[in-house]
């Protein structure tokens, strides 16, 4: 696959991604208890794709040919970015604010970059690094400094963070070896199979039998649009560079924003439209110079891309 068809596919994760954050705003408000919802809609990823387990003898044949160690980094990966860090995340935003949480969530995409150029042996030019430095400026411009809290939500929050960007760079190593269905099936599969057993042990399970028709439907909808960024997800972890894949969704807000005002022509202020602006100019220079440097290696000239 050529780098500009990977990258198309992390724009299509931001553009899904933004759609689902707006989504997620108006049915996580009908639920009681935000991890049970999570759970919910996180299951109905992991039944979808145990689909094809069910139906396809040959793809239930690869967990016969998986090693020991993609066994063990498998259940890490259903373990640490299906289970563990939204307990955390969710523990965080019990004890902080929902403003400090985003703003610690926005450096997610910088750690993906440290953590893949120490592991994976991804590189990236300064214009690269430059454009990565300013998404993370305009993410944050437009927060509301006054509702940031230094508190003891902070070390949830940010251990979630660091998790969920180690869990990144985990499924990219293993998908140079490893199915996307089966990285698919482990993470969210097995990964919502735990996260139900941290809502059962805090006695919340029975809120489901409660829920109303309105309810179920926004799981379902949530669900099916979970699964689709985690397929373009995966799908574009699998053939391009994990900086790439976790920076240029993070232009999603810009998605998000335009769903706000389209819904309800509230006024945005001019600090969010900056912050906006530059959002939109680092990811079009991460998604040029990205492929770009990432197409050398193919070529043979220059020198050597992101892994």
């Amino acid at each position: 696959m050529v780098p500009r068809r990977r990258y198309v596919l992390a724009v299509m994760n931001m553009v899904i991604s933004g759609v689902a954050i707006y989504v997620n705003s108006l049915g996580v408000k009908m639920f009681a208890d935000s991890t049970l919802y999570t759970a919910l809609k996180n299951a109905v990823v992991g039944i979808a794709v145990l689909v094809p387990l069910a139906v396809s003898g040959e793809k239930r044949a690869r967990y016969a040919r998986l090693t020991p160690p993609q066994w063990l980094l498998l259940l890490l990966v259903a373990l640490i970015g299906g289970s563990i860090s939204y307990a955390l995340y969710f523990r965080g935003l019990q004890l902080s604010t929902p403003v400090t949480a985003s703003l610690i969530d926005h450096t997610q995409f910088l750690f993906v970059a440290v953590f893949a150029a120490l592991f994976l042996g991804e590189r990236f030019g300064p214009a690269v690094w430059a454009a990565l430095v300013i998404l993370l400026v305009g993410l944050t411009l437009g927060i509301t400094v006054s509702a940031v809290r230094v508190d003891s939500g902070v070390m949830f929050i940010s251990a979630a963070t660091l998790l969920f960007a180690a869990d990144f760079v985990l499924m990219k190593y293993l998908l140079r070896s490893v199915a996307p269905l089966t990285v698919m099936t482990f993470k969210m599969s097995l990964g919502s199979l735990l996260l139900f057993a941290y809502v059962a042990a805090s006695g919340r399970l029975g809120m489901m039998s409660g829920l109303s028709p309105l309810q179920w439907g926004f799981v379902l909808v949530t669900g099916l649009i979970l699964l689709a960024f985690t397929a373009t997800s995966v799908l574009g972890l699998r053939s391009a560079s994990a900086t790439a894949v976790t920076a240029i969704p993070a232009g999603s807000p810009i998605i998000t924003t335009a769903l706000v005002f389209l819904s309800s022509r509230s006024a945005i202020p001019a600090s969010r439209w900056l912050g906006l602006s530059l959002v939109l100019l680092a990811v079009l220079a991460i998604f040029i110079l990205g492929q770009r440097q990432e197409q050398r290696p193919a070529d043979g000239s220059g020198e050597r891309g992101a892994a």
